[in-house]
């Protein structure tokens, strides 16, 4: 769909790994323009492509915690320029977009790094958090501007497969299938796979660092195709 078809308080058919589900659009992410959703079930999930939105259901009366929601008025013209509309250009300059690419590129190395110095211990979460603001910040301003990111299977400002894997173990506390990892990591928003398999992609990648990385890898392997978090 279009992104100026999308309109907040309307339910749509949104794609989800390799199957759909039903979303009641809640609002919009003013850093990144992303649509923050609530599916049938309650659980809030980010989408950042107005692609992954099939068609209008027609079932606008919501479940769970997004009910009765209002949605709020952008309050400074930044907010109001990052909707989603703001993004639909024909057009764009590459004159403008070389330097506005090169900071969002800047801002993810940066990023990656504070990644990986919190899983060594070296900085807090706080900080990581900083670098993750400025990455989303560059990243929007590119997007207004009618740029686009790399894909790759990382969802836009969001993090690339691995971490979102990680990130998914470390909150639930207990071994999963890369089924599983999949399927959470991209119902959270923090992952949007690219390819037909992205479970057989995310467990190859999880070997993959496993193997090179020894103990020194985030991830374990603690059962038949089940994986954890190392303590």
């Amino acid at each position: 769909m279009k992104a100026t078809n999308i309109q907040i308080g309307k339910s749509y058919e949104v794609t989800v790994g390799r199957g759909t589900t039903i979303v009641k659009v809640l609002s919009i992410n003013p850093k990144t323009g992303a649509w923050i959703c609530e599916t049938l079930n309650g659980k809030d999930i980010t989408i950042g492509d107005a692609k992954r939105f099939l068609k209008a259901t027609g079932d606008d009366k919501g479940k769970g915690k997004g009910k009765g929601k209002k949605q709020e008025t952008p309050e400074s013209p930044v907010i109001a320029r990052l909707t989603p509309e703001s993004f639909v250009k024909k057009t764009a300059d590459p004159e403008k977009l070389e330097p506005l690419l090169k900071a969002v590129k800047e801002a993810e190395k940066k990023l990656r790094a504070s990644r990986n110095a919190l899983h060594h211990g070296l900085i807090d979460q706080d900080k990581v958090n900083e670098f993750a603001a400025k990455y989303e910040e560059a990243l929007a301003a590119l997007r207004v501007a009618g740029g686009k990111a790399g894909s790759g299977g990382r969802c836009l400002g969001q993090m690339s497969g691995l971490d979102a894997a990680y990130k998914v173990l470390i909150e639930a506390g207990e071994p999963m299938n890369a089924k599983q990892i999949c399927d959470q990591a991209v119902e959270k928003g923090y992952w949007e796979p690219q390819g037909a398999t992205p479970d057989a992609t995310l467990s190859s990648a999880i070997l993959t660092e496993m193997k090179k990385k020894g103990d020194d890898s985030r991830f374990e392997r603690v059962g038949k195709g089940l994986f954890a978090a190392r303590k």
